[in-house]
């Protein structure tokens, strides 16, 4: 009896720590992320100086921020009166051309840039790892788990590739804001 317990000296207590690290940082990633991007106040003035500004009639400078068509805005209004969630209704959603042009920003974003990848690892092996887990718990035959667990590692892998690209990627077609 001893023995079948013994003939696997493979240890997945690296693994076990590494997933309750990443689910750590997870937490402070996934708080910092809302922290930044929707309450802080300076990052409210980030996106004033990214926007370009331009003077109106009297020649005061203003910051126009870019808008939603008006089906999109009450889409979302729709959307929010049926489930609050989505936060308050007429809330100000920051447009899409907004994220793009923070993007363009060169010390903005490599900042950002360097912690989506870091969130985007974290959750994938924090995700993966769990469902490996899960499968191997299920699957008893040493050849099939061996198979889904390298297929699970490789999807992770190839999705990992793609929301690297795409995280990198953002913003560069825009063109830098001058202050």
């Amino acid at each position: 009896m001893a023995l079948t317990y013994s003939s696997n000296t493979k240890s997945h207590a690296q693994g076990w720590l590494l997933h309750r690290i990443t689910g750590t940082f997870l937490v402070f990633l996934l708080l910092t992320h809302f922290w930044i991007q929707h309450f802080d106040a300076t990052t409210r003035s980030v996106v004033e100086q990214v926007v370009v500004k331009t003077e109106n009639a009297e020649g005061q400078a203003v910051t126009p921020m870019p808008t939603y068509s008006e089906n999109a805005e009450n889409a979302v209004n729709t959307r929010r009166k049926s489930d609050p969630r989505f936060g308050p209704v007429g809330a100000p959603v920051t447009p899409y051309d907004v994220t793009m042009l923070r993007l363009a920003d060169p010390v903005y974003a490599v900042l950002w840039k360097t912690f989506n990848l870091f969130f985007l690892l974290f959750a994938l092996h924090h995700g993966f790892y769990g469902l490996n887990n899960v499968l191997s718990d299920y699957i008893r035959r040493p050849m099939v788990r061996a198979v889904v667990t390298k297929l699970v590692w490789i999807v992770a892998g190839l999705l990992f590739i793609i929301g690297a690209y795409s995280v990198i990627t953002a913003g560069l077609n825009m063109q830098p804001p001058t202050l």
